[in-house]
């Protein structure tokens, strides 16, 4: 029973990451790469009081939710190697978009897709914890 579960677990996660290849590179006509290194620049300028940048702002939130699942679902037990793996997927997407041209690669897609799987190995964390109480209580 453990194989099967396990290959599940890995079947759902290999889905997931082909639906974000999908979304951020595959799905995507190829042009010109781009590149924008600055540090949570959408922030600084919407809380200086440029509300054209509200949609970048959201984006971001988007971007860290949109990688909480690779958290979660990443069959790797040490949480370290999850977020080392997730780090290196946003890279290479990153990267595969600027040489590619399938879109603008910026570090702060990089973060907080990186912050979005701390989020998602925080709430296995957790889920993980809450069932062996409720296990322990049986």
């Amino acid at each position: 029973m453990k194989g099967i579960k396990r290959k599940l677990i890995w079947s759902v996660f290999i889905a997931y990451c082909l639906f974000v290849l999908y979304l951020t590179i595959f799905s995507r006509q190829p042009g010109h790469g781009k590149m924008d290194l600055r540090f949570m620049w959408s922030y600084r300028e919407f809380f200086a009081g440029n509300p054209a940048r509200k949609k970048d702002v959201i984006q971001n939130l988007q971007n860290i939710l949109f990688f909480v699942p690779f958290g979660v679902l990443h069959p790797a037990k040490k949480w370290q190697v999850v977020i080392i793996t997730g780090f290196l997927f946003s890279m290479g997407i990153e990267l595969v978009q600027y040489f590619g041209g399938f879109g603008l690669c910026e570090l702060d897609d990089l973060i907080c897709n990186s912050l979005g799987v701390v989020a998602g190995v925080l709430l296995r964390k957790m889920f993980v914890f809450l069932l062996e109480k409720k296990d322990d209580k049986q």
